[in-house]
């Protein structure tokens, strides 16, 4: 039993944290603040997320934590879901109507950003801290 525990605590180290600094959450329209972190397929759909998690909004500044994920390389998509549905609310052309944040604060241009535009690693045992600014 020992010998088995030892051979699969690397595999439990191998984890880190990201931590988000979100900023630009409009407080007078309250919500929760929606955060996924994406692999490459999916993103930045709702739904298709890693790993994902909704807060009560109560700041116009919040700090958004994911423990324990697996090293490697990540894209992480943030949005005020004012309307508490846990969907994105887009207008006719699906531009969102819901203030909306990615990680390297890629912005919207003719569509969702890229991936590789949003990327960033989680390394074993470290934390990450990315700022992300809502539009």
């Amino acid at each position: 039993m020992i010998l088995w525990l030892l051979a699969i605590s690397p595999v439990f180290s191998q984890t880190g944290t990201v931590i988000f600094e979100v900023d630009g959450i409009d407080l007078k329209r309250g919500g929760d603040l929606s955060s996924g972190v994406f692999l490459e397929p999916g993103f930045p759909k709702v739904g298709k997320q890693f790993r994902g998690q909704a807060t009560a909004i109560t700041s116009s500044t919040m700090k958004v934590e994911f423990k324990d994920l697996p090293a490697g390389v990540y894209a992480a998509a943030i949005y005020q879901d004012i309307d508490k549905n846990s969907d994105l609310k887009t207008n006719w052309i699906g531009l969102p109507q819901e203030p909306i944040g990615f990680s390297n604060n890629v912005r919207i241009k003719m569509g969702p950003p890229s991936f590789a535009d949003a990327q960033f690693q989680v390394q074993p045992n470290k934390t990450v801290t990315l700022k992300i600014t809502l539009r």
